[in-house]
């Protein structure tokens, strides 16, 4: 059935020569790797039927626009769903982590716990809170908390209206280091300290409007893996570092975002203080390897809406 599908899939792309968006690239590459990871693990996973079920189907979304952006030039939104919509699944990808996770290593919340122990002395993510109890100091957490949906999905729009220039390397350079964390968290499960740590002292003070937000979704989508490394901290060093070479201009107005944010994650509990150590060290990483592959296969990208190759 796969061989099959296959062939039909590459018979389809050849006759009309159908090119894709850097993010769609990335969206393949990772839909690929998980996909060799479901059918290795067929037996032993529950309802493996139907994750493979939502790659067909994204699959074949993703070759419908392409093929209706190739009839319909006019249509001047689809360059920007196109571009953008991998970001829309990026909850569901990260959802999926939990299904997939402890295969191949069990949790390790007590290692990193232990960890935090033996170089601070402490639970930093225990003693944040305790020490700074205001209600406004925990309003400001929670909000550095939100940013990251702010540096990590604005960011690149930015890029794609201001800067077109760089947009396709934004956009894939932020997609491939979600999916890079993604497939950590499959390997290497760490729940984190909200999970890790029962009772009051897991509680973090209340704020204001902020805490109310995020303590909703982390409600609705929050899931106990995920921990290390921190791919808020990490997701942000790498647009960190992309902004700081190709748009200085917005590296300064969200540096001290990202300040806040390193901080917020180790005092709402969601990462212990190695995790955003490591989500920083690796999002410096990332970023160079994204780049690198960014740079070895744009060729590849479509650019713009006039670089579609019309149906032969």
């Amino acid at each position: 059935m796969f061989s099959h599908i296959s062939l039909q899939l590459n018979y389809f792309l050849v006759k009309h020569k159908l090119k894709f968006y850097s993010g769609e690239w990335a969206t393949f590459a990772y839909i690929l790797v998980t996909t060799v990871f479901l059918v290795l693990n067929f037996s032993k996973l529950t309802s493996p039927v139907f994750f493979i079920g939502i790659r067909v189907g994204l699959v074949f979304l993703i070759l419908s626009l392409a093929y209706v952006s190739d009839i319909k030039k006019e249509w001047g939104f689809l360059p920007t769903l196109r571009q953008f919509l991998p970001f829309f699944f990026l909850a569901y990808w990260y959802s999926e982590t939990y299904n997939f996770a402890g295969y191949l290593f069990s949790n390790k919340d007590v290692f990193f716990s232990h960890a935090d122990q033996r170089l601070f002395g402490g639970q930093p993510s225990l003693l944040f809170s305790a020490y700074l109890p205001n209600s406004w100091f925990s309003e400001l957490m929670y909000f550095g908390y939100f940013s990251y949906y702010l540096i990590a999905f604005g960011v690149p729009y930015q890029f794609w209206r201001k800067h077109k220039e760089e947009s396709n390397r934004a956009v894939f350079v932020v997609l491939c280091a979600f999916y890079l964390y993604y497939l950590i968290y499959i390997i290497l499960p760490v729940a984190g300290p909200q999970f890790f740590f029962n009772g009051l002292s897991s509680q973090v003070p209340t704020g204001y409007i902020f805490s109310d937000l995020i303590h909703y979704i982390q409600f609705y989508g929050e899931k106990p893996t995920g921990a290390f490394p921190s791919s808020h901290v990490g997701i942000s060093t790498v647009v960190l570092v992309l902004t700081y070479k190709k748009a200085r201009g917005i590296f300064w107005r969200i540096l001290l975002l990202f300040v806040v944010l390193s901080f917020s994650t180790v005092y709402i509990k969601a990462h212990y203080l190695v995790d955003v150590l490591a989500g920083f060290i690796s999002g410096i990483i990332f970023y160079y390897i994204t780049n690198w592959l960014y740079n070895t296969f744009s060729h590849h990208f479509v650019e713009d809406q006039s670089d579609i190759i019309s149906v032969t």
